[in-house]
């Protein structure tokens, strides 16, 4: 996709721009546009885009003509010379949908506003408990997964097959850590490498898995792989040839891939599959026992494989992981399900988490056109959970058919029509710079950027928006450094660290017998 229109633009001034979404076999389309910072305003052209929240989205998803689809919108620069940028992301579906899917394309422009004829506003002052967002590194090729090793560097996987390294003060490492750009398949807008988790004693084996999709010569349908590989004597470089496939499984269609990754404080390696495609899970992948797909599996890559024990639903024909006792389905091959199945029934799991002081496992999973998700599995939990995808969509009955199981309803919704289209699921803060909100879960939407936190028992959440829209976009996943102090990728290449705003005002304004500690502790308090 591109976005067409002027460079330069006089301050003061409205111009005309293009969204151009390409290469459309599906049927329609969807749009977000925003503009970085909140800088000018972003306004409809016609019927085709709305106004919502300071960004423009599309009223109803608009049909491709000659492979394409052409949004228009307009531009008013503010009053004063600057620098903004504008972000777009879209997605084409198969016509099931009626509001953005969750099959992501973004682009960005950059314009130059001149000849201004006010002073710029000096900057505004945070709000009280928000996060501020400060650019930490940029220059990445749409990042998808950010990660550390245990020590202070993060890496940064790049959507079409490299994984960088960024070092504690945000520099970026020239040579990637690992490349397989070249094994890698990320035409479509949902695929490429998806997943990266490091091995528990990483430290001592080097062991790292990766998770990404490819198109074998001759295997018809695509494919979704999880491999082992091992850093070299270079602390910064993986050995290439080191790569050892632990699973493989056929994708039906090119979206709905997840490929998130995690050990678990169990030990096993957790990973996150999708439905497979399409709209509406049209052949119920998500119920159906005896396929991957639409699951949350579970593997234990550190025990051989023993006779019975080994995999099951695996078509890489390597027998490098063994199923853990309280799976699923523990039935050995060719049983009533397949033996790597932890949980059931999700549609597109977009990040998942485990909270590292509890170990409870939170689940993102993108809706069909109504609902958005998150889902919590307590800490501990047995094998066999399922989570209602097709069933239900949120809370919601999507398609009754077949549908006669115990099902474990979400944690939080919410509607497509007033907060997004496709849920980014992030991560349980933990770190110690900002403990006023210590144990909250952190997500946003791609469609509605705002950062978003969840606080409170699972059975009685509470949701609020700790960084509006405008102050980022495009966020496709988060991170955490080894200290637990929280990151965020963007699409548009740029990761940024999150942390709290503490504002001067709070120990002047409370004055309390018992000196600062005591002010501390009731502003703390009084932010949750």
């Amino acid at each position: 996709m591109i976005i067409v229109g002027p460079d330069t633009i006089d301050a003061g001034a409205t111009k005309d721009l293009f969204v151009v979404i390409l290469d459309g076999p599906a049927q329609t389309a969807g749009i977000n546009i925003s503009v970085q910072n909140g800088v000018g305003e972003l306004l409809p052209y016609d019927g085709d885009l709305q106004a919502l929240q300071g960004e423009l989205t599309h009223t109803l998803p608009k049909d491709f003509a000659a492979g394409a689809v052409a949004f228009i919108f307009r531009y008013k620069a503010p009053n004063y010379d600057t620098e903004v940028t504008l972000h777009a992301a879209g997605n084409s579906t198969n016509g099931n949908l009626d509001l953005l899917g969750d099959g992501i394309a973004t682009t960005s422009w950059d314009i130059t506003i001149e000849n201004g004829f006010e002073e710029p506003p000096p900057p505004e002052p945070p709000a009280f408990g928000e996060l501020a967002a400060t650019l930490f590194a940029q220059g990445l090729d749409r990042p998808v997964a950010l990660e550390n090793a245990g020590d202070e560097r993060l890496f940064a996987v790049e959507r079409p097959g490299k994984i960088r390294i960024l070092e504690s003060d945000g520099a970026l490492v020239p040579t990637p850590f690992l490349d397989i750009t070249t094994q890698v398949d990320s035409t479509g807008g949902e695929q490429g490498l998806l997943g990266l988790a490091f091995h528990p004693d990483y430290a001592n084996n080097g062991f790292f898995y990766v998770y990404y999709t490819r198109d074998p010569p001759g295997a018809g349908l695509d494919r979704s792989r999880v491999s082992r590989f091992t850093l070299s004597s270079n602390p910064d470089v993986a050995d290439t040839a080191s790569e050892l496939v632990l699973l493989e499984f056929e994708q039906p269609f090119a979206n709905h891939n997840g490929g998130d990754l995690h050990f678990g404080p169990d030990g096993y390696l957790h990973i996150a599959v999708g439905d497979g495609g399409s709209g509406g899970d049209p052949q119920d992948r998500a119920q159906t026992t005896t396929t991957l797909l639409g699951k949350m599996l579970r593997v234990d890559v550190d025990t051989p494989a023993m006779p019975g024990t080994g995999p099951d639903c695996n078509i890489s024909g390597a027998a490098h992981y063994s199923i853990p006792p309280s799976n699923a389905y523990n039935d050995g091959a060719g049983g009533a399900g397949c033996d790597e199945i932890f949980v059931l029934g999700v549609r597109n799991p977009w990040r998942f988490t485990f909270d590292s002081e509890t170990g409870a496992m939170w689940i993102a999973d993108v809706g069909q056109n109504a609902f958005e998700e998150i889902n919590y599995l307590p800490p501990g939990n047995s094998g066999g959970i399922n989570l209602g995808w097709r069933c239900f969509e949120g809370t919601e009955v999507y398609n009754p058919a077949g549908c006669n199981r115990v099902y474990l309803p979400p944690v939080y919704t919410y509607s497509h029509a007033t907060s997004g289209c496709s849920v980014t699921g992030g991560r349980v803060y933990r770190g110690e710079r900002s403990p006023h909100l210590r144990g909250q879960y952190f997500f946003t939407d791609v469609c509605q950027s705002s950062i978003r936190a969840l606080s409170g028992p699972p059975g009685n959440l509470s949701h609020r928006i700790v960084l509006p829209v405008g102050e980022v976009s495009s966020i496709s996943t988060f991170g955490e450094d080894v200290d637990g102090e929280l990151y965020a990728a963007s699409l548009s290449g740029r990761i940024y660290r999150l942390a709290s705003v503490l504002p001067p005002r709070v120990l002047i304004d409370w004055p309390a017998p018992g000196g600062e500690g005591r002010a501390r502790q009731r502003w703390a308090k009084s932010s949750n």
